[in-house]
């Protein structure tokens, strides 16, 4: 029997529950018309109260432009009282508001300018902001458009918090997020003791190398949502789901297991799922939200490890494209925003675009294609403890040479730096930031080599000498920094100078072999050392993919070089503390490094038996590889054997029409048989193309296909990576395959850059994490 919802008499209401959920029109009556029909129970959502605006007074805000032009004016030698038309009396002085419409003038005009154009327009820049909601504008058309708002808080107008699931389903953008549509019904969040335990491991694990929220400030909120979860905003719904998927996607899958009672991988689908769900229903594409762009932010380090490499990019061009609709490009000082607020937008920005630099390259796109640290331009986080920051604050915190809980980010932003620097030397020559290349020559070098020393004393200085290696943050700063410091030898020193690595000079092949070997070994710390098991799941981001395939090739052709026992111990660390690696064959980066380690073992066997050398046992990751590709090998002669008989039917076919005499389309070319004969060769298992239908198109009519309309045939990911992949595992890694053939960094760069071509994963279902 269909029952009502208490509420508010004469109260507008939105649709019931039931007509919102199937899409359908609701009478609005109480029980509707279509619950009473199919006799269920009518529930309507309360309607809430509209929410209390705070207006500022108009005359507040013009008089404080009038005192901004004042000074301006009197700045050039000009005095606003002499002018014609200007009131005798004071302006009056006004309260203060959270809202705010912070102008800049360019300051390129001279006094004369000013007075033999009095009527010329000024090109303003403006942030208006309140509550966390801030609107960047500077230009000349949206400038004006905010001078007519009665309060500059109007400009700011976004859906209220508190409408419903069903009308923030009208902005749904989930194909960004790559979600499929579901019920407007919300995920649920786990209990409030869950949520504190959560909320631990995300301060403990994640915001260390992050800081992207201000945790003192966002402890007392995390509590009170905790105990009340009816009554969250939309926009803190969303962060919340972040910090849970961050939060776990920092674990190990025993881990989970032994401190949340689930696996890794149920946890964290279930909870990236509920942070797109609450990201879609806080509107993401339209917000001005900083804690909506926090959330996006998080989540996009959740996902980074199970997404394709370009998927991860555009979501971060979608974050970053939302931060420069805020105005976060621009330093708060400049724009004159309060100390608080321009702290933590530089955390925020200098973490997206870093994340931004690094996927980019693993896309192979120039790594550091948009790095501008001009005059206007966002400055660095300040190295300060959190507890130094606090709303309200009067004015910034000097930055403190000492270590604090902004080392990490302090420590990447160094580094950062030296790009930067980097970037502008290439653009004063003239170049593009693409053709970052370390390994250059003559007074390029020595100007290289003189930043490398000064870069190396600055880290060494600032951060290294007050680590203390028994705390595992310091030792994270000791490793991440001397790591950084071999990144950039290495690629002072790369060997795609040289076509193969017999060709590089003996002392330089040296140098190589050392820093590789470092470098390798310092990066499987992070992710190995048990002191360091809370950030380890930083590491894995950052693969060391050149230093490594290097390595692997000075193993292969000098199987018994200085070291090579413990070069395998580490290249054996790197696939136990990466199994992807290992099981995750979908990517050709993957496919390519193992058929170079098992070349580099075999040579190793061979040269050690040769030597009438004791061999040790075979290792593990060695043996799976190796099964692999037997197991690859003897499918990919199965479907040959397949294909061959069905290449033999369709002559077969082919000569008995022949026999039957001509056909009345005889001559005619059929495209879609052509495309038929193909997916036989490709996949015995597909089914031949429907028949096309006269007078109208099916999914298999080859004129989409002709056209370009279609990439069904040739984007079917699933197929074609099956072939391309199994012939590369199908291959044989034996001495006798072309062993000495030289390595091709184009070509490297090639499978590291396709490194996102994968077989199309069924959203979270297909999660390969902690395994």
């Amino acid at each position: 029997m269909a029952t009502t919802a208490s509420s508010s008499s004469g109260r507008t209401t939105y649709s019931c529950i039931r007509c919102a959920d199937r899409k359908v029109r609701c009478n609005r009556e109480r029980p509707c018309s279509a619950c009473v029909k199919h006799n269920v129970d009518c529930v309507f959502n309360l309607s809430q109260p509209p929410r209390k605006k705070h207006r500022r007074v108009q005359n507040q805000i013009l008089i404080d432009q009038i005192k901004h032009y004042e000074a301006l004016l009197q700045e050039r030698g000009i005095d606003p009282s002499k002018l014609p038309g200007t009131p005798d009396s004071e302006p009056r002085r006004g309260s203060s508001h959270a809202a705010a419409v912070v102008p800049q003038e360019f300051q390129s005009q001279t006094p004369s300018s000013v007075e033999s154009e009095p009527s010329r327009c000024v090109n303003n820049t403006q942030v208006i902001h309140d509550q966390g909601r801030f609107k960047f504008v500077e230009n000349s058309l949206w400038t004006r458009v905010v001078a007519e708002f009665h309060n500059p808080e109007d400009a700011l107008e976004e859906s209220s918090n508190d409408a419903s699931d069903q009308e923030a389903s009208d902005d749904d953008f989930g194909f960004v997020l790559r979600s499929r549509p579901k019920s407007n019904a919300r995920a649920r969040h786990p209990p409030p003791e869950r949520i504190n335990q959560l909320w631990q491991i995300f301060i403990e694990n994640v915001d260390p190398l992050t800081k992207v929220v201000h945790v003192p400030t966002l402890r007392p909120a995390i509590q009170k949502a905790a105990t009340n979860i009816g009554t969250i905003p939309r926009s803190f719904e969303a962060l919340m789901f972040a910090i849970y998927g961050a939060a776990v996607m920092s674990l190990k899958d025993d881990e989970c297991k032994e401190r949340l009672g689930e696996s890794r991988k149920t946890l964290l689908s279930h909870y990236i799922s509920a942070t797109k769900a609450a990201l879609s229903r806080a509107k993401l594409m339209g917000t001005i939200s900083l804690v909506v762009l926090q959330a996006l932010v998080l989540h996009l380090l959740a996902v980074r490890d199970i997404y394709e490499p370009r998927v991860v990019w555009s979501l971060t061009g979608v974050a970053i494209r939302i931060a420069q609709v805020m105005g976060i490009e621009r330093d708060g000082v400049s724009l004159g925003l309060p100390p608080f607020e321009t702290e933590i937008r530089r955390r925020i920005w200098w973490l997206l675009k870093t994340h931004d630099f690094r996927t980019a390259e693993l896309c192979g796109l120039a790594k550091f294609r948009d790095l501008d640290t001009g005059v206007q331009s966002t400055k660095w986080p300040t190295n300060v403890n959190d507890d130094q920051l606090y709303p309200g604050m009067p004015s910034l915190v000097a930055e403190s040479n000492t270590f604090t809980d902004m080392v990490f980010i302090a420590l990447r932003c160094e580094m950062a730096n030296f790009a930067a620097n980097r970037i502008a030397t290439f653009r004063q020559q003239g170049k593009h930031p693409s053709q970052w290349e370390l390994d250059a020559s003559g007074s390029d070098k020595v100007e290289i080599d003189d930043s490398f020393r000064e870069l190396e004393e600055i880290v060494e200085m600032k951060y290294i000498r007050y680590c203390d290696p028994s705390q595992p943050l310091h030792l994270m700063i000791m490793l991440a920094a001397r790591c950084s410091m071999n990144v950039i030898r290495f690629l002072t020193h790369h060997p795609r100078k040289w076509a193969s690595i017999e060709q590089i000079p003996p002392s330089e092949r040296q140098w190589l072999w050392e820093v590789g070997i470092k470098l390798l070994e310092q990066h499987s710390m992070l992710q190995s050392n048990p002191q360091l098991k809370r950030f380890a799941w930083h590491a894995a981001y950052f693969q060391q993919w050149h230093a490594f395939i290097h390595v692997l090739d000075a193993l292969r052709a000098n199987p018994l070089i200085a070291d090579a026992e413990k070069a395998w111990q580490i290249v054996g660390s790197i696939y136990e503390n990466t199994p992807d690696m290992v099981f995750d064959m979908r990517k050709p980066i993957h496919v390519a490094v193992g058929n170079l380690c098992l070349k580099a073992y075999g040579a190793r066997e061979a040269a050690l038996q040769n030597g009438n050398t004791y061999s040790p046992p075979t290792p593990e990751f060695i043996l799976q590889l190796r099964h692999q590709r037997e197991v690859a090998k003897a499918k990919r002669q199965a479907r040959d054997i397949k294909s061959s008989r069905s290449k033999d039917l369709v002559s077969h076919g082919q000569e008995n029409a022949r026999d039957l005499g001509p056909r009345p389309e005889a001559g005619v070319i059929h495209l879609s048989n052509t495309l038929e004969s193909t997916s036989l060769q490709q996949n015995t298992t597909s089914q031949p193309p429907s028949p096309i239908q006269p007078g109208g198109a099916t999914e298999d009519d080859p004129f989409w296909f002709i056209n370009g309309f279609d990439d069904s045939q040739v984007g079917n990911l699933d197929n074609v990576m099956n072939i391309d992949l199994d012939f590369m595992l199908a291959q044989d890694y034996g001495m006798a395959n072309d062993d000495t053939q030289p390595i091709t960094w184009e070509q490297w760069d090639a499978w590291l850059a396709n490194s996102n071509v994968m077989r199309p994963l069924s959203s979270e279902q297909d999660l390969r994490m902690g395994t």
